[in-house]
């Protein structure tokens, strides 16, 4: 028979239930559980001691109904992914799920995933909808690889990210940075040109610190976003600073009211949320977009592909982990076909 043991230090701290247990190859074994109390930790050595017990009678083991809350929290508490920096591959994967784990709070059935992705696509664009379902595609891989259950209902095509890549032509970049001028908000007006000639993110923009911009060599280094948060792929990066944007750094350097950020509120500090620019574009007299400070990022991707730049040199500048992602910013404008086709030929 197994046993439950209540463990402590030597200082009489709590640490946890364990329980010992003759496993299906005849070997007693200890383990760990996460039981907070006594009752379930017997309840655990039951189930195991039964799982053994069909094991040595050669009668297969049936995985028992699991929800989808507690299948994602054993994928990542027990998974060994091919990675250096396992709490980093943990914490992408808990933000990838956060706005999903509501809807898992069942056994999850092909006719569930299907209710779910629909859901899904009522409030997220298609891209992110394919990253949660390519994320709980492998959790659910995971759990059947390891016996957990027995089929993945996420075995599904993901949505396809058919919506075009929103970005400003040359002359509406003009017409918004002279908005921006006219409406008198010096630090306004140097995050835009920031994410316009550089790419930045916005928590990237409001996170960036004067040591990080090195007018010597003419390039400002990416360390981190917003309040010291790790950058999306966490990995340091450099972006050359631009002509149209070195003038303005160096002249805002002198009046700037902040000796860390770049971008500072009234207080000094980095703002504690990005501010409203949705005006400006109106008064710029441009359509707003569905993402105001991404569209400029957007904008620096796009005018790098048609001025010639390459997709592997812009997945260094924008800091994505894969060219497959920087794809996205492959498609041209019909004046700069136009302009290519004029160079062909026969």
């Amino acid at each position: 028979m197994g046993e439950v043991i209540r463990k402590t230090n030597r200082a009489g701290r709590f640490l946890g239930y364990y329980i010992r247990f003759v496993d299906s190859d005849g070997k007693r074994k200890a383990r760990a559980t996460k039981a907070t109390s006594a009752a379930e930790a017997r309840r655990i050595l039951v189930a195991l001691e039964a799982t053994a017990g069909r094991c040595r009678l050669g009668i297969p083991d049936r995985p028992q109904p699991i929800t989808g809350v507690e299948l994602v929290g054993r994928w990542l508490d027990e998974a060994q992914p091919r990675t250096t920096n396992r709490e980093a591959w943990v914490m992408s994967k808990r933000h990838a799920l956060a706005r999903v784990l509501p809807y898992l709070d069942a056994v999850i059935t092909q006719q569930d995933a299907v209710r779910i992705v629909r859901k899904l696509s009522a409030q997220f664009a298609p891209g992110t909808v394919r990253v949660k379902i390519v994320t709980l595609k492998s959790a659910w891989a995971w759990a059947s690889s390891t016996g957990i259950v027995s089929t993945n209902p996420w075995s599904m095509r993901p949505p396809a990210a058919d919506t075009p890549v929103e970005y400003l032509s040359r002359d509406e970049v003009t017409r918004l940075l002279t908005a921006v001028d006219a409406d008198r908000q010096e630090v306004l007006a140097v995050a835009v040109r920031l994410a316009v000639y550089t790419g930045l993110r916005v928590c990237e923009v409001y996170g960036l610190r004067w040591r990080s911009v090195d007018f010597d060599r003419n390039v400002i280094t990416i360390r981190s976003g917003y309040r010291d948060s790790p950058t999306k792929s966490r990995r340091e990066r450099t972006v050359p600073i631009a002509d149209q944007l070195r003038e303005v750094l160096l002249n805002w350097r002198q009046r700037c009211p902040s000796l860390q950020y770049v971008c500072p509120s009234i207080r000094g500090t980095a703002k504690s949320k990005r501010p409203d620019i949705r005006r400006l574009y109106r008064r710029a007299g441009l359509s707003v977009p569905r993402a105001p400070w991404h569209v400029l990022r957007h904008t620096f991707a796009s005018h790098f592909l048609m001025s010639g730049g390459g997709l592997l040199t812009l997945q260094r500048l924008l800091g994505h982990t894969s060219v497959a992602i920087t794809q996205i910013y492959s498609h041209l404008s019909n004046d700069h076909v136009a302009m290519e086709m004029k160079r062909l030929k026969l």
